[in-house]
């Protein structure tokens, strides 16, 4: 009963991870296209965003490397442990780091990008820069928010207020 729960949890935890790996290379390669269609796209983050997000991707890769290298030692000496371990780490560090990929924010001339969404400044209605670090607006009759914490913010304002 054991193995067959832990077959099926590690069989789950693959498919996260999977996911979640697709998720960051289309949020990835939608950067690069809307970076080719719009040059004057760049990254709002302030000093602390932009270390976190090095180290976050430093750790990111570190993890799922040796997390990979952990899952195939256990398959090859046999060892559950390491095969759990590893695609634990993995999956963990995967989820988390498309979360935070996916409220990057990119400023340009005309268009705002967060994460894989790109919006044309001179369609955003009722922008509000909440105290709790998020902004609220309103575009297409939807809304839509994105925290702020690591976001350049007067930077942010300026390009919305033009």
């Amino acid at each position: 009963m054991q193995e067959i729960f832990s077959l099926v949890l590690s069989f789950v935890l693959i498919i996260i991870f999977l996911w979640f790996t697709y998720s960051i290379a289309n949020i990835i390669v939608t950067f690069f296209r809307c970076r080719k269609q719009d040059h004057s796209l760049q990254l709002c983050l302030n000093t602390g965003g932009l270390i976190f997000y090095v180290i976050l991707t430093i750790i990111y890769l570190i993890a799922v490397i040796g997390g990979i290298i952990a899952v195939v030692y256990g398959i090859i000496t046999s060892r559950s442990s390491f095969f759990h371990n590893g695609l634990n780490a993995a999956a963990l560090l995967t989820v988390v780091y498309a979360y935070f990929l996916s409220t990057i924010v990119l400023v340009g001339r005309k268009n705002l990008m967060v994460g894989r969404m790109l919006i044309d400044y001179r369609k955003l209605k009722k922008v509000n820069f909440t105290y709790n670090n998020k902004v609220t607006f309103v575009y297409a009759q939807k809304d839509y928010s994105f925290p702020t914490r690591f976001v350049d913010k007067t930077k942010l304002r300026k390009m919305i207020s033009r």
